[in-house]
């Protein structure tokens, strides 16, 4: 364990002789805790990213990582505190971020822990008495959300001691445990809802696509907040008057501290007080008492693995010689044979793989928060005097940033944990595997680059007019042509047949670095030739020969090329 979780470990054993009161065995107790520490340190965390080859080998530090990472996510918070002319408003901005935050964080996270179903066939055959049991898993619970809680509000609270003084302080740290365990139970009570409708598998999917928004959330908020807060309406608002707020339990909060700091009389922030020591306690209890066992049965139904196992259900004839939309583009864009087959294969696997959309779907949330940010800088004048028109420049730049996206799908397309599955590349009668690699990369690019080509075109259609066409379609061909070109160059593996173990392996930085600087240059080359329309058509006319030259060469790609 490292020095912090020691620390915390101290602070919570210090009661030990009223654990004993209570017929716990402080020995056992102490081994357990210590054991859910170390492996906790070993498991790589929600909020520091997602899978990769690296984040899965064991660390002790995974702790100390995170709580870092917290310290700077709550750095964000105290902009908030910027925010209104009162402490009521500057208070309920804070605690609507703190709980939405701290929700998403515990989601992310908190999910493996209170799931963690694997107590029941460990512990539970040991000499190990059930008081001791549930002590363990309450003090872990307790353990897991202060190494959350306490980094997070580490920024804030410095803040607040400075601004308010030590009772501000004081009160302000009751807050923050009152709202801690409100978010608990809005976590515990939005975890029963969806267990009732659904059935665990569906659950652990909804877990994952959470763990994507809050992905993207963060890199939001880093970005988009300090701007926000610069704007003149959010420093002047004030939300002490309005009584619709009281609807929202983060002013529940702030009226409390109102109430309790600068002991203001007035009836509406007593009873935010009032609702703000109450609320929370009685969800608690009423989540114990009333859901908990029903909660526990779907708990069991979670560990078991033949819930993983999807039903395949009976469709009518006429559903099932109805064509998808999938079928549909097959048939338009590839030919009949290995290369639709690789071209269905990989639509159904990058709609079905976990993995898979918990590395892609972020990086298409951070290109969304890319394009805001690029259009709330639409009237720097800094950009003018580099960009003299700086609408062909932010339609050519998100055209081009797109880039990025696709080669990490790309990069993400030769990895599956199911790579053995691949043996059957190899026991199919094909004469060349560069149709699979091309119906493959063509996949990918009608599903993930070709929506956003048709919003971009239509956008620019409708902002910049016909004028704008020329430049948008030679755009789209240097994007096709990129990611061509890096796949003939790059691609030696077939897809999903290799293990995520070995994904970085036989890259390096020069790679990678090429990746990034040839989409930048070729914007940079065709912002400067934009307004010559008869380059613009003759580079549009190049572009789509290398493009029709590139798409018979990977077709053409031998078995010696395959790694």
């Amino acid at each position: 364990m490292n020095i912090l979780d020691k620390f915390l470990l101290m602070l919570i054993l210090l009661p030990s002789r009223f654990y004993e009161t209570m017929g716990v065995d402080t020995k056992q107790l102490k081994a357990i805790l210590v054991a859910k520490l170390t492996i906790g340190n070993r498991t790589p965390s929600g909020f520091r990213g997602f899978k990769s080859a690296k984040a899965a080998k064991p660390s002790k530090f995974q702790s100390v990582g995170k709580a870092i990472a917290a310290i700077f996510m709550g750095f964000l918070f105290v902009f908030a505190l910027f925010i209104g002319v009162d402490y009521v408003t500057k208070l309920t901005f804070y605690f609507s971020f703190y709980i939405f935050f701290l929700a998403s964080m515990l989601v992310a996270d908190f999910t493996t822990v209170l799931f963690d179903v694997r107590d029941n066939a460990i512990i539970l055959p040991k000499p190990v008495n059930d008081r001791t049991f549930v002590m363990a898993r309450l003090l872990h619970i307790i353990l897991f959300v202060a190494k959350v809680v306490i980094p997070l509000t580490l920024i804030s609270n410095i803040w607040i001691a400075y601004v308010t003084g030590f009772w501000g302080l004081l009160v302000f740290i009751a807050l923050i445990v009152l709202a801690t365990l409100f978010t608990i139970f809005l976590i515990n009570a939005v975890y029963i809802l969806v267990l009732k409708i659904t059935t665990p598998q569906r659950f652990k999917n909804i877990i994952s696509y959470f763990q994507i928004v809050f992905a993207i959330t963060i890199y939001g908020a880093y970005q988009l907040i300090p701007r926000l807060v610069d704007t003149s309406f959010v420093t002047q608002l004030s939300l002490a008057d309005s009584y619709w707020a009281m609807l929202a339990p983060p002013y529940w909060f702030g009226g409390a501290w109102e109430y309790l700091h600068l002991l203001n009389g007035n009836i509406k922030f007593l009873f935010c007080l009032l609702l703000a020591v109450t609320i929370p306690f009685i969800s608690i209890y009423v989540v114990i008492k009333f859901f908990a066992p029903s909660f526990n049965q779907k708990l069991a139904m979670i560990g078991n693995t033949a819930e993983d196992v999807p039903v395949l259900k009976t469709h009518k004839s006429a559903k099932a010689n109805k064509k998808t939309y999938s079928e549909w583009l097959s048939r338009l864009l590839v030919k009949p044979g290995a290369e639709r087959m690789a071209f269905l294969h990989t639509w159904k696997m990058t709609a079905r793989s976990r993995d898979f959309k918990m590395v892609i779907y972020p990086s298409l949330g951070y290109l969304l928060v890319y394009a805001v940010l690029i259009f709330m800088r639409k009237g720097n004048s800094a950009n003018e005097s580099f960009f003299p028109d700086p609408n062909s420049f932010i339609y050519i730049f998100i055209v081009y940033i797109c880039n990025f996206v696709l080669i990490t799908v790309l990069s993400q397309l030769k990895v599956s944990d199911q790579y053995k599955a691949a043996w059957i590349y190899y026991a199919a009668p094909i004469e060349k595997p560069g149709s699979i690699i091309l119906g493959a990369v063509k996949s990918i690019l009608a599903k993930f680059y070709l929506p956003v080509a048709f919003v971009l075109t239509g956008s620019a259609y409708l902002f910049l007019g016909t004028s704008a066409l020329p430049n948008f379609i030679l755009g789209i061909c240097n994007q096709l042509l990129i990611i061509l070109i890096i796949t003939y160059i790059s691609f030696h593996s077939l897809p999903f047949s290799v293990p995520a173990a070995q994904k970085g392996k036989g890259s390096n930085f020069i790679k990678s670095l090429f990746s990034m600087l040839i989409p930048i240059t070729i914007a940079l080359l065709h912002y400067a030739i934009r307004t010559y329309w008869p380059i613009v058509l003759l580079l549009t006319l190049l572009s789509g020969i290398a493009i029709w030259m590139m798409l018979d060469s990977i077709k053409n790609k031998e078995w010696s090329s395959i790694k």
